[in-house]
């Protein structure tokens, strides 16, 4: 968020619109460059990351104005540093959390300053400046964006400690140079990632980035099976993406646009070749 605060719109909104409510003040402790948001519908909670602080804040699912978290993982024992993304796992009570060269997992009613419950971190992970990331607590893997090698590492949900991913995404054929947000589909085994082109920030040419769709099985030099792209997505510099199945519907954030998209995913399933 380029402004410390979190603002909920109307499902159905478009144009230039209100917010139906919003979260900001001194007591939401919120700040800027806070790359995800996760809403928990099955506990009705609203999880953030806050980098500047190195913490993890939690708010009510209706929480509204100056609004204090309600839980907040913050200190030195959980290594918390340059966490501005998370993923949530509901299933087995799980906060994801990358840091520049570790996954930090910590129990989803953590509060204070507590350890992770476990740690992805070593050479042989080939993490260096996590972009993003995804959990599926179906499947039992995690995916996660990658500055070097430019890609997306998959690992196994419960990995710890020096392991190697699974799988890597990663080549000139993936057309992937900077993965900025996930999201996952369980029962089609599939990834979405939005790709943000090289240089977008300078020239801000519609139409080079895209959101990618790959299989949970892909590994090397693999072109996504289905993309959002072109002028007419009106995509420059996509960042976070959900899915919502029960209206068959995409949302993707646009950071350079200062915009909300919602595409139609009845429409792009219809695009995939395999």
């Amino acid at each position: 968020m380029a402004n410390p605060r979190i603002a909920i719109f109307a499902r159905l909104a478009n144009g230039n619109v209100a917010p139906t409510r919003v979260i900001e003040g001194p007591h939401t402790r919120l700040s800027r460059t806070s790359h995800a948001i996760v809403f928990d519908e099955k506990n009705d909670e609203i999880v953030v990351p806050n980098p500047l602080a190195e913490a993890i804040l939690v708010y009510r699912g209706n929480a509204s104005g100056d609004a204090a978290p309600i839980r907040t993982i913050q200190g030195p024992r959980t290594l918390l540093q340059e966490n501005d993304e998370l993923a949530l796992d509901n299933v087995h009570d799980e906060i994801i959390v990358p840091t520049r060269q570790a996954i930090l997992v910590f129990s989803r009613t953590a509060n204070g300053n507590v350890a992770p419950l476990r740690i992805i971190a070593g050479p042989k992970t080939k993490m260096f400046r996590a972009r993003g990331i995804a959990v599926d607590p179906v499947n039992n893997i995690i995916a996660m964006g990658n500055a070097n090698p430019q890609g997306i590492l998959i690992f196994n949900r419960t990995d710890q400690g020096d392991v190697a991913p699974r799988s890597i995404i990663t080549g000139p054929r993936t057309g992937i140079y900077a993965t900025k947000g996930f999201a996952v589909l369980p029962d089609r085994k599939e990834l979405i990632a939005t790709v943000e082109a090289r240089g977008v920030q300078v020239s801000r040419n519609v139409g080079e980035s895209f959101v990618g769709i790959w299989n949970y099985t892909d590994n090397g030099d693999v072109a996504p099976k289905a993309m959002i792209k072109g002028e007419t997505s009106m995509l420059i510099a996509p960042r976070g993406a959900a899915l919502d199945l029960k209206h068959q519907e995409i949302f993707v954030i646009d950071k350079v646009q200062n915009s909300f998209f919602t595409y139609s995913w009845q429409k792009i399933l219809q695009t995939m070749q395999r």
